[in-house]
Parts: C-alpha cells; structure tokens; sequence
C-alpha cells in the first residue's frame, strides 16, 4: 500500500503523452493537454485510449480511432461489465457502485460496444469499467445512442475518422455512497482528417428528447473550455 500510495503522489502534474507514445493512432495530431491529478491514469486498449480520473472512478476522455472494420466484425455483444485491471484499485469503479444508482443510471458506454466488433477481445475491452460513466438512463439509451448511430452512419460511407467522448464533472456534481462520480455534462467530438470536417456535441447528463440532438451541437473550444482539457482537433 506504501509503494502505491507514493506512486500516486508523484503522478505528474503536467501534459499527458503516454497515450501519444503508446498508443498514437488514437490521436491524429499528437498529445492532448491535460492537468492531471494524482492517481489519474492513460490507459491503451486495442480499440480506444482512455484518460481516467481517480477522483471520479471514470473516464473523462475516450480515444477512438473509428474504421469500417471496427463496426463490421462479427463479435457479438456479451455485457461482461467488470473493472479494468490497469486502473489503480482506489480509483477503480466497481459493479456495486454502478448498483446503488442502477434504478436511474445505465454504465453509459464511451467507447460504444457498436464500435468495437472486429473481434471477441476487443468487445470484451469496450465493457471494462474505465470505460464506463454514470449516464442518466434515458439519455443513454435514447439521444446518446442516436449520436452513437449517426457518427457510424456517418464513418460508414468511408474516412479517417477519431473520436473523442466523455464526461464533465462540474463542481458540486454528484457522487454516490461509494465515491462514484455522476458527470453533469456529456461530450462528443467527432473529427474526419480527410475532410478536416469536425461536429462536436456538449450536453446535459438528463432526459433529454432524441430530436432535440442539433441544439446541443457546439464546437470544439467550447468542449475545450468545458473540459479544461487542449485535444488537438482543430
């Protein structure tokens, strides 16, 4: 516990490159800025990149590099929901803590399962955890996902296209029993290089009507500023 505890403490308080090193085909310009705190993590999966925060046992960045392969696979959905190995055991959210506000919240996919069926491992990977938040249930399962449909639509008629989603925890936002962050806001860039075209969506964590999609269409330095994270999209 003494050995973790001090690798937490020196967790550097500067821009973030693992990602970049590790795994830069998640990132079409090279590292993002971000000021992280002690325990926050990058992880590399084989689908998606992920910048954790420990004090919200979440994601609040969610890397893809979005393909005709990635949707076209033949994995098949299997909700295997567990807590990511790489991501330190205090940071970590667990399944009981998604259980205490499961009546309301869904474990609202950042990388979407639909975007990951190349193969079993990778579908396996999209349900991990840290690749989870606390999502208002309806907003998940209605004008989420309807963003999640378009943005394949959209990389289905061909492109190079990277995505970047997560949470943002505003100050006062809620936390569960078990320190379980609950974000206020939603985001959503979606950046095709070829083109250079780029659509960025910032929204409340409500119910919110499926058709009411173009109204929380914003840009990029708007997410920026919301996130206080510099993605290197423009």
């Amino acid at each position: 516990m003494k050995k973790l505890l001090a690798v937490l403490l020196f967790v550097p308080l500067s821009v973030l490159a693992q990602i970049a090193q590790q795994c830069p085909q998640f990132l079409p310009n090279g590292p993002v800025v971000y000021q992280a705190q002690p325990g926050d993590q990058e992880l590399c999966k084989t689908n998606y990149a992920v910048i954790h925060k420990c004090s919200v046992k979440a994601p609040v960045a969610v890397f893809e590099h979005l393909t005709v392969a990635a949707m076209t696979g033949p994995a098949k959905r299997k909700d295997n929901f567990r807590p990511d190995p790489q991501v330190y055991p205090q940071c970590s959210a667990t399944l009981a803590d998604y259980a205490t506000v499961g009546k309301t919240h869904d474990r609202g996919h950042m990388s979407p399962a639909g975007n990951s069926t190349q193969n079993d491992q990778i579908m396996s990977e999209s349900f991990f955890l840290s690749n989870m938040v606390a999502q208002v249930a309806n907003n998940n399962r209605g004008i989420w996902k309807q963003l999640e449909t378009w943005e394949r639509d959209w990389a289905s008629k061909g492109g190079d296209f990277y995505i970047v989603s997560g949470g943002i925890y505003d100050q006062g936002h809620p936390v569960t029993g078990n320190g379980l962050g609950i974000p206020t806001r939603l985001y959503k860039i979606i950046h095709e290089r070829t083109s250079g075209q780029t659509m960025a969506y910032l929204m409340p964590n409500a119910p919110l009507p499926v058709a009411d999609l173009p109204k929380y269409q914003t840009t990029v330095q708007a997410v920026e500023q919301a996130t206080g994270i510099r993605f290197n999209l423009r």
